[in-house]
């Protein structure tokens, strides 16, 4: 019996091993054959003309992805294949405000058409943006939106066109509400489940960890997040209006009696938006492409090469085929390719060679701030200290503007990297900070060695406050029949053996560090901006504050984009010619090939991406406890 067991088993294990070979050999063969395709299609190209003709094109825009600073490039041998999903849906805002600024002005591009349901941005990249696609349009440069839905961001930016149409059929609708805040709180839960969550927070407003505490939102949060988020709306609403020809008030009009306005057109959302103006057409994906064709046209030798192809396999065609020839629209030309029409400056041998040796180098920190390397939505300490590093050693760097993007992580990588800016300015050279749409908590922390910080008029910033997790679940492993228990050689094993529970002496020091570590952020704080430890306590406590409300504090120093902190340096410096740069921040392809959620629908990667950073704070083996990091920044909390 036992040897037929046996032979059974071996008989599993070499059916296994077999399959394993099998699926390795398989996988890799495939694997090799997609690189020599690869490589014969960029044989291939280089016979092809680079040469991308504008002329008498339309400039389809439709970004899909999330607005970044800076894009995380990737090691990825499927780049291009579309079986893998080749974009890691990362637009740099610079890049499409230049191609936005660019084609308002190109006398060659007969319209745009604008596109941004796959897109997400903060509200200020979001504003800047709108900006852009305003000044195209009062340059005369004519804007066609189409959208399948749109919620209040996505909104801001179709209202800039001079006809923004909704697909008639679809199920999203147009729904600029405005800003909602809603989370879960989860005490009861963790209650009735018997888990104890000790919170140790420093700071009044510090609502980070309110979920775990509460059960509704306190009125410190409700205050905080309306003071700053309400001057923000009124700006999103004056711009709508404007776009869209409204008389003032009309959107909050709309939000307020939305239900009532779908009422009175039947129930269908659709009418409704065609009823109040929020757009001007609904149309079918057919009778969009028609549309455009009747106003702008086809390319002739398009249309010649499709009365060729008609001819050739007018029996071949399948019903495929039919459907892909529906949606055919006028000829144009993308984001990439109308970007990498825009070729940089030329300047002289001597003046290059002067930019070389006078270079000002953009560090970016971007994404929840964790130990370890740069990744999506990561702004990886090791990584970050890195290009700090680079800069420090490279002689020619006269000085670095930190920009910030960031709602802040873990306290000690924080540290780390204030640490290595504090090495790079002991050589005699400065440090600027740029804050983005978000410098907060730990993305204060950063700035605290800079000799001056940027702020946007809506970047969202302060939250100065820390507080650190530590759940306890002996009650539930009581509950259930499990019970811990032993003896150690000193007092100290028993207390710090968190498998018998928490316990007081241990709660004592957890409050203690907790405090200190808030004492030392607002004393770094206090330091950088010359104010007594009373006057930052005034406006710390974990609160949230706008840009503007920011100068107004103290805790930062002038308004303006990044593009005007790189001023200042030049200008601190006196340097006339100069290179502005910064480190590409290259991912792995074992890092990338855990990050094929790209594949997954926008909203879901942007989820998965915010996950990623809190995963490596609170869900690390490593005794990470303190973090400064403001929950009050995510995505879902601004639509």
């Amino acid at each position: 019996m036992i040897k037929k067991f046996k032979n059974t088993l071996s008989f599993i294990d070499k059916l296994l091993s077999r399959f394993r070979r099998l699926f390795v050999n398989g996988f890799t063969a495939f694997f090799l054959l997609i690189i020599v395709i690869g490589v014969f299609s960029s044989i291939a190209s280089l016979f092809e003309s680079d040469e991308i003709e504008t002329k008498d094109k339309i400039l389809y825009l439709e970004p899909k992805g999330v607005i970044v600073d800076k894009s995380i490039t990737r090691d990825d041998p499927f780049d291009g294949f579309e079986i893998f999903g080749g974009s890691t849906n990362q637009i740099e805002l610079e890049n499409i405000l230049k191609v936005i600024d660019s084609a308002g002005k190109d006398d060659n591009l007969k319209a745009i058409y604008l596109d941004v349901d796959g897109l997400r941005a903060y509200y200020t990249s979001a504003l800047k943006i709108a900006d852009a696609l305003f000044q195209a349009r009062e340059g005369g440069k004519e804007i066609i939106a189409y959208t399948s839905g749109l919620g209040t961001t996505g909104y801001l930016l179709a209202s800039q066109a001079n006809e923004v149409i909704l697909e008639r059929d679809s199920y999203g609708s147009v729904r600029p509400f405005g800003f909602s805040r809603v989370r879960q709180y989860q005490k009861d839960f963790f209650d009735n489940i018997k888990i104890n969550v000790n919170v140790y927070a420093a700071g009044d407003y510090k609502s980070g960890p309110e979920g775990y505490t509460r059960n509704n939102m306190s009125e410190t949060d409700k205050l905080a997040w309306l003071e700053f988020v309400t001057p923000v709306w009124e700006k999103y609403k004056h711009k709508m209006e404007a776009g869209r020809g409204f008389e003032s008030g009309k959107i909050q009009y709309i939000g307020d009696n939305y239900h009532l306005l779908v009422t009175e057109n039947g129930g269908s959302e659709n009418e409704t938006a065609l009823a109040i103006g929020l757009v001007d057409k609904l149309m079918s994906k057919q009778e969009i492409r028609n549309y455009l064709i009747e106003k702008y046209g086809k390319d002739d030798s398009e249309e010649e090469d499709e009365e060729e192809k008609e001819t050739e396999n007018e029996e071949k065609k399948d019903k495929d085929e039919l459907e892909k020839k529906e949606y055919e629209r006028p000829d144009g030309i993308s984001i990439k390719e109308y970007l990498s029409t825009l070729k940089e400056e030329d300047i002289s041998s001597k003046k290059k060679r002067a930019q070389m040796k006078n270079k000002i180098a953009v560090i970016h920190v971007e994404g929840a701030i964790v130990t370890g390397n740069i990744g999506f939505n990561t702004a990886g300490s090791g990584g970050i200290v890195k290009n700090i590093n680079k800069a420090r050693d490279d002689k020619n760097v006269k000085g670095i503007v930190l920009r910030v993007n960031s709602p802040g992580g873990d306290v000690y990588a924080s540290s780390v990297i204030t640490n290595a800016l504090e090495e790079f300015q002991s050589t005699g050279r400065p440090v600027i900070t740029s804050m983005g749409d978000i410098a907060a908590s730990g993305g204060v922390w950063v700035t605290t060695t800079s000799e001056e910080i940027w702020a946007e008029e809506t970047t969202l910033t302060g939250s100065i406050g820390v507080y650190s997790i530590i759940q306890d679940i002996s009650p539930l492993e009581k509950w259930a029949g499990f019970n811990n228990d032993g003896v150690s050689m000193t007092k100290a094993g028993d207390i710090y053996d968190l498998s018998r529970g928490m316990n007081e002496e241990l709660n004592k020091q957890f409050r203690q560090n907790t405090e200190n570590f808030y004492k030392n952020f607002v004393t770094k704080v206090a330091n950088n901006r010359n104010m007594d430890f009373s006057e930052v306590l005034k406006f710390a406590g974990g609160r949230i504050w706008r840009g503007d409300t920011a100068l107004e504090l103290g805790l930062v120093d002038k308004l303006g984009s990044l593009d005007d902190a790189i001023d200042s340096m030049a200008s601190k410096l006196e340097l006339e010619d100069y290179k502005v740069f910064s480190y590409n921040s290259e991912v792995e392809f074992d890092d990338y090939l855990s990050s094929l959620e790209d594949l997954l629908p926008i909203e879901l990667q942007v989820f998965l991406k915010e996950f990623n950073g809190l995963k490596k704070m609170f869900l690390s083996k490593k005794d990470r406890y303190v973090v400064a990091y403001c929950f009050d920044c995510g995505f879902g909390r601004f639509e």
